[in-house]
Formats: structure tokens, C-alpha cells, sequence
């Protein structure tokens, strides 16, 4: 049925749009939450740095010179221990500890282009932050980088410029601890100035830590709106089912409203197939009444007589069941072969081809099976004869043929039904299938006759269509 294969198809085609939004959502989403895990990841880097730093300039502020001020008393001159004088080693031991409390693992690193310890030694990517640092261009650092085909949330920050306290570890080795230039040399490490940059603190994690961390809430987030696309389109189901429903009954009615059309100009040719036999009938039983007063009724001519009364009988009983059965408002769905249907459609239309001069040729050159309801079929037929009729009346045609065969091409079974009533105006012809369309006045034409012809078609799983020819035009209907 048109339109409800119309719905049937845009139901198909609004599923598949919303998978595709369900799709681009759910990447959306996941990167609004990948984003939003990298940004809450970068605060929590952010503050761990920042304690870092703090961590440093306690260090370097309050505990080394306290423990200087001790060395007179209690310690020797050139004492040295890192745990309590290198704010580096001071700063790493404290994060190594909180990392054990951590879930994600980041890894944290000073380094310097002049470092004291070896392991602290910048590359050639992390002396070009550093760089940016000492010059000024930059406060803090963030950006995801790749390495080893992996990639990674990185983040930087500078420590405190150096002070006068510095220079003791960190300005002419001489001046140094005897004790930190045996455990570290003298080669690296030294001659730095005041106020300048030493080295920088970052962070670094596998974004794949980071994603994994906020599994539960990409899960969550994910079946909330799986949940909520499914019900959406249980309630977009529902309304296509109604939908459904609805256009069934007005297709329905429509077939109805054409039925009764046909019906209407159909009654006539009743009477009109019956006036020749009961014409004939009469004159038989006159026949047989002069016969009989004249004694010349001999049994042979008597029974001669009945049978030619019992033919006509039988052609009016005949034709009576098929306008019956055609007006049979039940829908009985058999095999038939497609010539009967045919054959039924023309006896049907006798009358009125007989009156307007009209030749209907059948040429079965395959002929073949039709399931389904057998009156939807002859139904389409009449409509595209009486079209043709119609047509054949406006244009005032002498020489009327109708001509159907049928055929079997590329595993279809087709119908074609053609005429010489002239062609379709090209502007108007693709629209002729459509409901309350007609080439002629609808004051006199319902404009559902072809529409329902589609209807009828397609909800048998058919095909049918129209184009012109030199001298008229031919409708294609395939199975």
C-alpha cells in the first residue's frame, strides 16, 4: 500500500538516522567525558605540582637553613644528606608515598639542562619547555604528547627561581658540601646565577589511565543513554504502528470508494449483458408456442430448443456470478492464472467495450500464477481499461484497441497494458499514481482510480508504472 509503504520506508529511514545521531552522540559523549577526565586529571596535576613546589620552597626556605645553623653544633661543616637538604630527593620521596594512596599512577619528574643528579638531565623536548620558561612565554605547560604509539597527558611547571640560599649546592663547587660533591661530582650541577631558572617539575600519565580511571562513568553515562535511545524508539515504534493502522483503514476506504465507483457504472452493464439472452429467451419460447399451435413440435426440436434456452441461461448465470463475485466484499486470497483474471475482467466489461466500440485484445504469451486476492486484480484492470476508455471518448478516436499480454522476463511475471488513446503530457505523467490526481475534470473523475491500482500493486509485492508511446501510452505491472 502507497502510503503505507511511504511510512513503512520512512520509519526505516528515521531508525537508521537515529542510530547514526545514537552513534554520533555516543562519540560525543565520550569525548566530552574524555575531555572532562583530562581536565579534572590536569587540576589534580595542577594542584600536585603546585604541593610539590611548596614542598621545595619549605625546603629551601625553612628546613636547609635551619639545619646550616645546626652544622656548627651538631653536625660537621661539609655534611650533606639528601633527605633532609635536597628539596629534590625531599619533594620525590613525599610524592612516591602519595602515589601509593593514588589510583592513577602519574609519573613525575625534575629536570634541568645543568642538573646535579644525572637522572634529572632534560631531553631535547623538555629543554624546549624549559626554555619557554626562562623566557617567560609561558606560566605552566599542558598537552598530550606521543610516545612509543601511545599517548600521554603531560604537564609542566617551573620551580622557584634560584635564590642566594642556592648558590651554597649550586653556585662554585668549591663553596659546595664535601659530602654532596662525593656522591654527585663536580662537573654538572654548579655555576648557576640568582634569579635564574634551574629546572622544571612535570607530570605525566597513558590517557588510557586516565579513560580507564573513569570507566564506571562512561559506563553509566553510556547505558543511561542507551536506555533512553531505546525508549525513544519504542515510542517512535508505537506512533509508526498507529500510523500503520490509520493509513491501512484510509487505504482501505480508499479501495472501498473505488470498488463503489466501479460498482456504479458497472450496474448498467448488468442489464445490458442480460438483454440479449433474455432477448433470445423470448424468442425461443415464441418459437416453440407457434410450433406447438401449428403441430409441428417434434421432441427433436423441443430439445434443441431447451438446449439453446439452457445456454442462454447458463451465460446470464455466468455472467451474474462473476459480477457477484467481483462486488464479493470478502478478500480470499488463491492461486489464479493471470489469463482467467484477464478473461473475468473483459467479460466483466462487455457491455460497455460492445458500446463505445472498443477492442480488447489478450495475448498470453506466458501465461502464469497470481497469489492473491483475485478481484484487487481485476479491480486494476477495469480501472486501466476504463482510463483508456475515457480517453478514447474525449479524443473522439475511430480505431480503439486495448491490447494485454503477458510474459515472463529476468525472473519476473509481467503484465503490459496498452492503448492507442494518445499520450500523457510528460509534465503531469508522474503524477498520475497519486491520490485525487486525474487528467480530467474531478468533478467527473474521483482521482483515486490509479492511485488504487498502486495500491493494490504494491501491497502485493508488485511494481507497476506508465510511459508513452507513439500513439497512446503502456502501464507495466510486475510480480
Amino acid at each position: 500500500m502507497v502510503l503505507g509503504i511511504c511510512v513503512r520506508y520512512n520509519f526505516k529511514f528515521i531508525i537508521g538516522f537515529f542510530i547514526v545521531l545514537y552513534a554520533i552522540i555516543t562519540l560525543l559523549f565520550f569525548n566530552f567525558y574524555k575531555e572532562l577526565a583530562i581536565k579534572d586529571t590536569k587540576q589534580e596535576a595542577i594542584s600536585m605540582l603546585n604541593t610539590i613546589n611548596a614542598i621545595r620552597s619549605y625546603v629551601d626556605e625553612i628546613q636547609r637553613p635551619i639545619i646550616n645553623d645546626l652544622k656548627n653544633t651538631h653536625f660537621k661543616e661539609n655534611f650533606f644528606d639528601s633527605r633532609i637538604l635536597s628539596s629534590s630527593s625531599i619533594a620525590q620521596y613525599i610524592y612516591d608515598k602519595q602515589l601509593l594512596e593514588k589510583e592513577l599512577k602519574y609519573e613525575y619528574k625534575l629536570v634541568a639542562t645543568n642538573p646535579l643528579n644525572p637522572i634529572h638531565q632534560a631531553n631535547e623536548f623538555e629543554t624546549e619547555i624549559l626554555n619557554k620558561f626562562r623566557e617567560g612565554k609561558i606560566k605552566d605547560y599542558f598537552s598530550l604528547i606521543k610516545e612509543k604509539n601511545q599517548s600521554y597527558f603531560f604537564i609542566a611547571m617551573p620551580i622557584g627561581k634560584n635564590k642566594k640560599s642556592c648558590l651554597q649546592c649550586h653556585g662554585n663547587p668549591k663553596d659546595a658540601p664535601r659530602g654532596m660533591i662525593e656522591q654527585y661530582g663536580d662537573t654538572s650541577g654548579f655555576y648557576e646565577k640568582i634569579d635564574d631558572l634551574r629546572a622544571m617539575i612535570y607530570l605525566k600519565i597513558a590517557i588510557s589511565s586516565i579513560l580507564f580511571y573513569h570507566i564506571e562513568e562512561f559506563i553509566t553515562g553510556g547505558l543511561a543513554m542507551f536506555f533512553v535511545f531505546i525508549i525513544f524508539i519504542i515510542l517512535i515504534y508505537i506512533i509508526y504502528k498507529k500510523d500503520m493502522r490509520l493509513q491501512e483503514k484510509k487505504e482501505n476506504l480508499f479501495v472501498h470508494q473505488n470498488r463503489l465507483a466501479v460498482m456504479g457504472g458497472m450496474i448498467g452493464n448488468i442489464s445490458h449483458q442480460w438483454k440479449q439472452p433474455l432477448t433470445q429467451l423470448s424468442y425461443i419460447f415464441i418459437n416453440l408456442e407457434l410450433l406447438s399451435e401449428r403441430n409441428k413440435l417434434t421432441n427433436d426440436k423441443l430439445v434443441f430448443k431447451i438446449k439453446e434456452a439452457n445456454d442462454q441461461i447458463f451465460f446470464m448465470t455466468n455472467t451474474i456470478n462473476d459480477f457477484k463475485n467481483f462486488f464479493s466484499p470478502k478478500k480470499v486470497m488463491n492461486e489464479h492464472k493471470i489469463e482467467d483474471i484477464l478473461k473475468q475482467s473483459k467479460r466483466l466489461l462487455k457491455a460497455s467495450l460492445d458500446r463505445y466500440n472498443l477492442e480488447f485484445v489478450i495475448d498470453i504469451k506466458e501465461d502464469f500464477i497470481f497469489y492473491g486476492c483475485k478481484n484487487e486484480l481485476v479491480q486494476v484492470f477495469i480501472n486501466i481499461i476504463n482510463n483508456a476508455k475515457d480517453a478514447f471518448i474525449s479524443k473522439d478516436i475511430d480505431k480503439r484497441v486495448i491490447h494485454a499480454q503477458t510474459y515472463v522476463e529476468d525472473g519476473k511475471d509481467i503484465i503490459t497494458i496498452k492503448n492507442n488513446a494518445g499520450s500523457i503530457d510528460e509534465k503531469v505523467i508522474g503524477k498520475i499514481f497519486e491520490p485525487y490526481f486525474s487528467t480530467k475534470d474531478l468533478s467527473v473523475a474521483t482521482g483515486i482510480g490509479l492511485y488504487i491500482c498502486k495500491v493494490i500493486i504494491e501491497s502485493n509485492k508488485g511494481t507497476i508504472d506508465v510511459k508513452n508511446l507513439d500513439e497512446g501510452v503502456v502501464f507495466t505491472i510486475k510480480f
